[in-house]
């Protein structure tokens, strides 16, 4: 799964950059104001992002311009 966290201080989202497979805490960098984030990820975060994964249908690829 991957994690979007928004800094409490600026308010500023950013994709966490690694594959998060199990619970865990971890810290980053906000890129926007530069102070350290605290990010923790539940065993019911992983279940969550497992059965969105398993359930959702499947993403449809847009056309990449006229065949040829």
């Amino acid at each position: 799964m991957r994690a979007i966290v928004t800094c409490e201080g600026c308010g500023h989202r950013q994709v966490v950059a690694r594959t998060i497979q199990a619970p865990e805490t971890f810290h980053i960098i906000c890129h926007s104001c530069e102070r350290t984030l605290l990010v923790a990820v539940t065993a019911a975060d992983v279940r969550a992002a497992r059965t969105r994964a398993t359930t959702a249908p499947p993403r449809r690829l847009a056309p990449s311009g006229p065949a040829v």
